[in-house]
This record gives structure tokens, C-alpha cells and sequence, in this order.
């Protein structure tokens, strides 16, 4: 298999970034070591680069303009590598009938 080696570039440029990031950021409650970036966001920018390098042939072009695109998007602080998204859970609205609660489903 052909692995698409124009995606080396944009991966050592992720890499800059998030670890500039880290140099930057200091220490949070997510990362308790001062001024160092967390290995998950190296695996996680590793994994979707990788992923993108797998396209060869008339994909590579599309897969290398991604890659450039993700370099974008960190450079904007738009996507971290390593960080899921998290949402917090409401509880559902109830109302009171009759002295009694039950719960108003949508």
C-alpha cells in the first residue's frame, strides 16, 4: 500500500502547533504538568494524520488540502487533538399536579 507523503508536512506543523499550545497554556485542571501538552493530543493528531496519509491516488490532493485545513483549525484554537467534546446533561424540566412531581417529557 502507498501511503500519501505529502500529509509529513502538515503532521510535523500539528505537531509545532500542540506543542506550542502546551508551552503556552501553563498548567490547567486538565493537564497537571506545567507547560507540557498532554501525549493524547500527540496520539490524537497522529491518528487523524495518519488516517489522511491511507489516501492515495486522485484522494491524495483532497486528503493533503484536510490536512492543511486541521493545521488551520489548530493555529485558530477551532479543534484540539486528544479533546472529546463534553456536554453536560440537564436533568428534564418537572412540573407539579396535584402535590405530586412527575416529569414533562418533550
Amino acid at each position: 500500500m502507498n501511503a500519501n507523503k505529502a500529509i509529513i508536512p502538515p503532521l510535523i506543523v500539528a505537531i509545532g502547533l500542540v506543542t506550542y499550545r502546551g508551552v503556552r497554556s501553563g498548567s490547567s485542571a486538565n493537564n497537571p504538568v506545567a507547560h507540557l501538552p498532554l501525549p493524547n493530543q500527540f496520539v490524537g493528531a497522529l491518528f487523524v494524520f495518519g488516517t489522511l496519509s491511507l489516501f492515495s491516488g486522485q484522494a491524495e490532493k483532497p486528503a493533503t488540502l484536510a490536512a492543511w485545513g486541521l493545521d488551520v483549525a489548530i493555529l485558530l484554537n477551532l479543534w484540539t487533538p486528544g479533546k472529546t467534546p463534553t456536554t453536560k446533561a440537564t436533568p428534564a424540566p418537572t412540573k407539579t399536579v396535584q402535590g405530586t412531581t412527575s416529569t414533562v417529557k418533550n
